[in-house]
């Protein structure tokens, strides 16, 4: 019996992702983490959901680690997404919220906390899943898929705040390095500790949504100009890229 693959992401794992920027394309290619399972011979099931955030995947993959005997699982893999989202559970069916702009990175959040505290958020859960997998002996890789913080289309405004005044970025890379658990995350890790300032890394900006040296976007792993989800050479890109570094 081969073991399992176990990974879980926002829309750039979701095996059923569709692109909303272009509706007629058909995105049924294998998704990377069926890719890197035969790489590894192993079977996998694939948690990924289009919009999710850190705290859905965080769930949903140590609810799956506890369905199962340890020693059917090969790997465990967050691809894990932006700390600004916000995840709940309504009649016990996910909710995937987009909390209003001029709310979510203000200091007086009341619902959702400023992002500094998502991000300190997802740190926590970054070190749980590590240390969870590591008591019962299974094997963990983690990686950034995209950005914690910053630099989405689908989050232009914190992407102009930080833009227009560094102070914001240069708090929320003090927030990584201030963390009680950056030096307790391990090397299983890939990029940690995510930021490159930090000498950290992500998959978006460093696999799939990357530039020539005179800052031309190259759009080879990329579904468009309009929409920069992996494409089916995408997938297979980051498939290789995590292969090569386990």
């Amino acid at each position: 019996m081969r073991k399992v693959l176990i990974a879980s992401g926002c829309s750039w794992t979701d095996e059923n992702f569709t692109t909303i920027h272009h509706p007629d394309m058909d995105c049924s290619w294998p998704k990377w983490p069926e890719l890197l399972a035969e790489k590894l011979d192993m079977d996998y099931i694939n948690l990924g959901e289009h919009g999710a955030g850190n705290e859905y995947i965080y769930s949903s993959l140590l609810h799956q680690i506890q369905s199962m005997d340890p020693d059917d699982i090969g790997l465990v893999i967050p691809a894990w997404t932006q700390a600004q989202r916000k995840d709940i559970k309504v009649r016990d069916v996910w909710q995937f919220l987009s909390p209003p702009r001029n709310e979510l990175y203000s200091k007086s959040t009341k619902y959702y906390g400023d992002v500094a505290y998502r991000v300190q958020e997802s740190i926590i859960l970054f070190y749980s899943l590590q240390e969870i997998c590591k008591a019962r002996d299974i094997n963990i890789i983690q990686f950034q898929m995209l950005p914690l913080f910053r630099n989405s289309i689908s989050d232009q405004y914190l992407d102009r705040l930080i833009n227009s005044d560094n102070t914001l970025e240069l708090s929320l890379i003090q927030t990584i390095y201030d963390s009680p658990f950056l030096n307790d995350i391990d090397s299983t890790f890939i990029g940690w500790p995510t930021e490159d300032k930090l000498g950290g890394f992500n998959i978006q900006t460093g696999v799939i949504n990357t530039h020539d040296d005179d800052g031309i976007v190259d759009y080879q792993y990329m579904l468009s100009d309009l929409d920069n989800h992996p494409n089916a050479e995408g997938h297979t890109k980051i498939a290789e890229y995590l292969y090569d570094n386990i």
